[in-house]
């Protein structure tokens, strides 16, 4: 019984510190910036080997647990192969305070420049929607954060290109970075 006690003490302190810190945490407008690896999956993993990911974004934090979320992202895979992407979506808190776990979804366009269709055949360049979600985790001091996180990507095609099928997760962007709040 005074085990329990502890346990029940130490998680009200915890829970109450994160509470009364996330009044110093939550800005109105965070800017974020980020790279990492960029992994391709499903079919994708047949013609393009793992590459790298850099990604800039904007948070706009709403009431609650809620933020409107604006991401451009750029993906490189080898000298060719590259995406363009622009994704308009929320990002969901799990906590308020200075350690966050979150979860994102999204939708948005992407450009896939230098890939090939699943017959081999060379794909032009040109506008697709996709939808991009994901989980990270956010640590701040003060107005900075440190985030890590990693999101799903699949890409729609009018001809069955390089993503053939809803169900298929295509590219695993895993982004470590920095993000500012401004007011």
């Amino acid at each position: 019984e005074t085990l329990m006690r502890r346990i029940l003490l130490v998680g009200a302190t915890i829970f109450c510190a994160s509470r009364g810190s996330a009044q110093t945490t939550n800005y109105i407008l965070s800017l974020g910036v980020g790279g990492g690896a960029s992994i391709p999956t499903g079919n994708g993993g047949n013609t393009v080997k793992e590459g790298f990911n850099a990604q800039t974004y904007a948070l706009v934090q709403l009431p609650g647990f809620l933020a409107l979320r604006f991401n451009f992202g750029y993906q490189k895979f080898n000298a060719a192969q590259q995406i363009y992407s622009g994704v308009g979506g929320l990002q969901i808190n799990l906590l308020h305070g200075p350690v966050r776990p979150y979860l994102t979804a999204g939708v948005g366009a992407f450009d896939l420049r230098g890939l090939t269709d699943s017959s081999g055949a060379s794909m032009a360049s040109k506008i697709n929607f996709g939808i991009d979600a994901g989980a990270g985790l956010a640590i701040s001091v003060g107005r900075v954060s440190a985030f890590a996180e990693g999101r799903v990507q699949n890409v729609y095609t009018r001809n069955g290109g390089w993503i053939q099928g809803a169900k298929q997760i295509n590219v695993v962007p895993v982004t470590f970075g920095l993000a500012v709040g401004l007011f």
